[in-house]
């Protein structure tokens, strides 16, 4: 079981940056190395990260009166 990062405290620049530099690090690893395990986890909470904010955007537009930490 991996345990994915919890990268919820940083902005979305600061995710796409990471992101970025992640790919850029797997493009500068060899094939089979350990390393992909990590990096790839990290880039996974990132996309989950994404994909919840953006989902919490499209349903905060129809209620922008309560917080995002506590809808559904």
């Amino acid at each position: 079981m991996i345990r994915y990062p919890d990268v919820s405290q940083l902005t979305t620049a600061e995710l796409a940056r990471a992101k970025r530099e992640l790919q850029a690090n797997l493009t500068l690893i060899t094939a089979h190395s350990p390393a992909h395990v990590p990096i790839q986890a990290q880039m996974q909470a990132i996309d989950r990260e994404l994909a919840e904010r953006a989902q919490s955007q499209e349903a905060g537009a129809c209620d922008l009166t309560v917080p995002r930490r506590l809808r559904p």
